[in-house]
């Protein structure tokens, strides 16, 4: 009998803590939501300094630290790049112009999930994997940069087959009226459309926009901070192995669960963010975080390829084109580096180490996001447009 009502209050004590889990994932949900919504806002628009910056990007290096840029401040490559196939499709840039910031835009856009592993500075062991969780798509999306964008400018080697499978593709819809469907977009809606009622709407006032992303980050550390304890307790066991089961032996699971997840959020920083904390709390490896990366890589090319396949009913193609462009870099980068065992292991190595060197010292590591992402491509392209 006793033994009976033990297990009945082990499984709601377990029915608690999965409920506690839920509920700090969307908190931690909405505050991606709130930050990437405020970000946005405050660098994207008709005029916006992104759309100015993107169009004076007329050196290839610049281009790249443009799209590294503009991406961080957004928080979103597939903003950034969607504006780039505006731009692109309009003739305000040569598709030549734009591949170099669309590779840039892959590196920043993983801003948002390195970003999130700080939460972790206080927890040694933990900031380690959460760091080496986060910073391996960073680590990939350059490499993949290194070995692309010189192939691209010698050869081509990712717009001229763009262009050609541009041209075969027909016009899709009335160029206007096409949207990829979102279902986290009704789930997260309640809090953020109270948020708009209370503060205002973030697309109005500078400091609106401000606040609302400030709050997304503390929606962010508080949720983090909770929920490593409540995933320790309640995935260590059954569900780790379950995990590790379905990410497979080889990984290609791993892209796929990547590519499908980020396909229907549309935003990579959503899928690669929530694997930040498992890493932390040991559920899931990097070298198991890898795939699932990747896939978000080539899933998060799917609105701007949506809304250019629209646009392209208008005669032109060569949005289309750049979005194309964005689509092979991912692929090219995935076929390059993770069907060889021995590349594959590069980035999770660096990762490894970059988590490691950040556990050591995390003054380092907070300095690592500010280089990076914002102070060298920022000091590169004020000094290009001074001289």
């Amino acid at each position: 009998m006793n033994m009976e009502r033990t297990d009945h209050q082990s499984g709601w004590y377990t029915a608690l803590r999965l409920l506690a889990v839920c509920a700090l994932l969307y908190l931690f949900l909405v505050g991606i939501k709130m930050m990437g919504t405020g970000c946005k806002a405050m660098a994207s628009g008709e005029d916006s300094f992104a759309r100015v910056l993107i169009r004076s990007a007329d050196n290839p290096f610049v281009g790249l630290m443009v799209g590294i840029f503009v991406t961080s401040l957004i928080q979103s490559s597939s903003v950034t790049t969607s504006i780039v196939v505006a731009l692109v499709a309009s003739g305000l840039l040569p598709v030549k112009t734009a591949v170099p910031v669309v590779m840039g835009a892959n590196i920043g856009t993983t801003v948002t999930n390195t970003i999130v592993s700080m939460g972790y500075v206080m927890r040694r062991d933990e900031f380690r994997r959460a760091v080496s969780g986060a910073v391996v798509h960073d680590v990939f999306n350059v490499l993949v940069t290194i070995v692309l964008l010189p192939l691209e400018l010698a050869f081509g080697f990712l717009s001229r087959p763009a262009a050609w499978i541009a041209g075969k593709l027909p016009a899709i819809g009335d160029g206007v009226n096409v949207k990829a469907f979102n279902p986290l977009g009704p789930i997260l809606e309640p809090p953020l459309a109270l948020f708009r009622h209370i503060i205002g709407k973030p697309e109005g006032p500078c400091w609106v926009a401000g606040i609302t992303a400030l709050v997304g980050l503390v929606f962010i550390f508080v949720a983090l901070v909770l929920l490593v304890k409540a995933l320790r307790t309640l995935m260590l066991s059954r569900v780790e192995v379950a995990i590790g089961r379905a990410l497979g032996e080889s990984g290609w699971t791993g892209v796929i669960i990547g590519m499908l997840a980020t396909a229907l959020v549309q935003s990579s920083s959503i899928t690669t963010s929530t694997l930040v904390p498992m890493a932390a709390a040991g559920i899931v490896t990097v070298a198991q975080i890898l795939p699932i990366t990747i896939g978000a890589n080539i899933g998060t090319t799917v609105t701007a390829l949506i809304a250019s396949m629209a646009g392209s009913a208008d005669g032109g193609v060569g949005g289309l084109t750049i979005a194309l462009v964005h689509c092979l870099f991912n692929i090219g980068g995935l076929l390059i580096f993770y069907p060889v065992p021995a590349l594959r292991r590069v980035p999770v190595r660096i990762a490894q180490t970059v988590g490691r060197l950040a556990a050591r010292s995390r003054k380092l590591a907070l300095l690592y996001v500010l280089l990076v992402f914002y102070g060298i491509p920022g000091a590169l392209i004020l000094i290009y447009r001074l001289f």
